[in-house]
């Protein structure tokens, strides 16, 4: 069993083999499916990431935030933005509706895998274009 100082959650397990094992991350950037093993507990989400996600599309229009199908975007460990597309495969151009990036800071590297990611998504939904409509940097509020 693994306990987390300060969380409150139900038990978590690892197998034997991965307790002294050194995970090293390659940073890579990836947009995730709403229905990604990842995001499937909210409350692991809000716990380990610090990441509130709800997909939209069950949300009455005037209340959502983020879009109708908002996906995830984790670069590394961490969730720097949301994104709602929609591809259009007979124009073969992905239009971003809304592309929503968290109060963080960015570094170039981190920007140019996010970008990398965003050409693998339209290849992968077989566009060549990409149309960014809107754009938000949330700011972190100051106390």
């Amino acid at each position: 069993m693994v306990e987390i100082e300060g969380l409150k959650t139900a038990p978590l397990y690892m197998l034997p083999a991965y307790k002294n094992k050194k995970i090293e991350l390659s940073g890579d950037a990836f947009i995730l499916s709403p229905f990604d093993p990842l995001n499937v507990f909210r409350h692991r989400l809000r716990d380990f990431f610090d990441f509130d996600y709800q997909i939209e599309c069950f949300v009455p229009q005037a209340k959502r935030k983020y879009g109708y199908f908002s996906l995830p975007v984790l670069v590394g460990d961490i969730f720097v933005a949301r994104m709602d597309s929609k591809a259009d495969r007979k124009q073969r151009t992905l239009t971003v509706h809304n592309l929503h990036f968290e109060p963080l800071k960015l570094s170039k590297p981190m920007i140019v895998k996010l970008i990398d990611a965003l050409k693998t998504f339209a290849r992968f939904n077989q566009c060549q274009d990409i149309i960014i409509k809107k754009s938000i940097i949330r700011r972190r509020s100051k106390l």
